[in-house]
């Protein structure tokens, strides 16, 4: 536990999915606005606007269809690829506000701001560059402690420079407290509120005086670092180089059943090459990749053709074309005549440093000339577009809703 003390500040942006879309599309400011999931499933991002509707996070799309076809919501598919793009210059920008980084999603980060002599004019003028470099809105919260910079950026929202501060711990801080309710700190999910309002825990005020033994006792130290972090005690520090992947995934339900091979190619090629863009992106290489497929499970009449296969590569492989000959060759395994697939994916496993990786002399793959290939595909993608260069078999009978995620 660290127990000096530190200012802290969490930058979020502001309905980020929708903030995106409206950068490219200016009639969509002002109106109620969704961003659905993958294949259009359900809300995952809304605007001020649709919240006002109102539209729930995570409510299914045919809950809210009634609106979208009165016209008074907007309803987008999700476009990860822009939004991951937006992240990385937002997150670009800040990382110049100080010396100290923890980026905690695709639209929230931490700084340390310790050494700062006025950290609420520097996250004003961080707000005021990423809006006019970025064109992304964001909110600002600082506090001793990342909890309370997470409640304050919560509080944030609702204030007219978008920046607002915790005070120190005291009559101030209790104040704030009192009117954030318990289920709203950070770790706090809906079973711990559920129980905590049980005991007569109700509002954030409530948590920070709570006894610490009798915390312990019901929700171990996960619950007793909550009340130090409240009480402004640092017990969460800031993790300027994150944790590296343990596994990498791409995939997709398919808007309908696919049984057509060239199909289920096209699609498990296609996220074996997002894959390794995925890799080279991070850095990494992997030593195992399992592919599978997936039938509807909400169909009783669909055959039970689901499957995966294991391929093991002789020397850990960022490459693309390794990669995708690993998979075309296991959906050819995994494929049937009768089959009907809903989904389908690959899963790398087994992931290295791709600069520590043991070669070898009997290695099939000019590596060193591969990787500068690998190079330069990536950085004709992202300067062009995504998938301006594809693999070949992905493209082989490629359908509008067979996209990875």
């Amino acid at each position: 536990m660290a127990t000096d003390c530190r200012t802290i500040a969490l930058i979020d942006c502001n309905s980020f999915y929708v903030s995106c879309e409206r950068l490219f599309d200016l009639s969509l400011r002002g109106k109620a606005v969704v961003v659905l999931s993958n294949n259009d499933g359900c809300v995952v991002a809304r605007s001020k606007e649709a919240k006002s509707v109102p539209v729930a996070m995570g409510v299914p799309l045919f809950q809210i269809r009634e609106h979208v076809d009165a016209g008074r919501v907007i309803a987008l598919s999700s476009n990860y690829t822009l939004y991951g793009d937006l992240s990385h210059r937002v997150m670009s920008t800040l990382a110049e506000v100080a010396a100290v980084q923890e980026v905690y999603s695709i639209d929230e980060c931490f700084l340390d701001l310790t050494d700062d002599s006025n950290p609420e004019r520097t996250m004003a003028e961080a707000r005021a560059r990423v809006l006019h470099d970025v064109g992304i809105p964001t909110s600002v919260g600082i506090g001793q402690t990342k909890t309370l910079a997470k409640l304050a950026s919560d509080q944030s929202k609702a204030m007219p420079s978008g920046v607002f501060t915790m005070p120190p711990p005291g009559p101030l801080l209790a104040e704030v407290l009192r009117r954030i309710p318990a289920g709203d700190v950070w770790g706090c999910g809906p079973a711990i509120s559920k129980g905590l309002a049980a005991m007569g825990v109700i509002t954030a005020l409530d948590l920070a005086r709570m006894n610490v033994g009798v915390m312990k006792a019901a929700y171990g130290v996960t619950g007793v670092r909550m009340i130090d972090e409240l009480r402004g005690t640092r017990c969460i520090a800031i993790e300027d180089a994150p944790a590296q992947k343990k596994t990498i995934t791409v995939s997709r339900s398919f808007g309908t059943d696919v049984s057509d091979l060239e199909e289920l190619r096209a699609a498990v090629c296609a996220f074996a090459e997002r894959a390794g863009e995925k890799l080279r992106s991070d850095g990494l290489a992997a030593s195992t990749m399992r592919t599978w497929v997936d039938h509807n499970r909400f169909k009783p009449d669909a055959p039970a053709c689901s499957g995966a296969c294991d391929t093991s590569f002789p020397i850990a492989t960022d490459l693309t074309p390794e990669l995708i000959a690993a998979a075309d060759t296991a959906v050819r395994r995994l494929w049937r005549p009768d089959g009907r697939w809903k989904k389908a994916g690959v899963l790398l496993q087994g992931l290295v440093r791709s600069g520590s990786r043991q070669e070898s002399f009997l290695d099939a793959y000019d590596r060193p000339r591969m990787r500068m290939l690998m190079g330069a595909l990536d950085q004709l993608n992202r300067r062009h577009g995504k998938a301006t260069i594809a693999s070949g078999t992905r493209a082989c009978k490629r359908r509008s809703n067979i996209r990875p995620r």
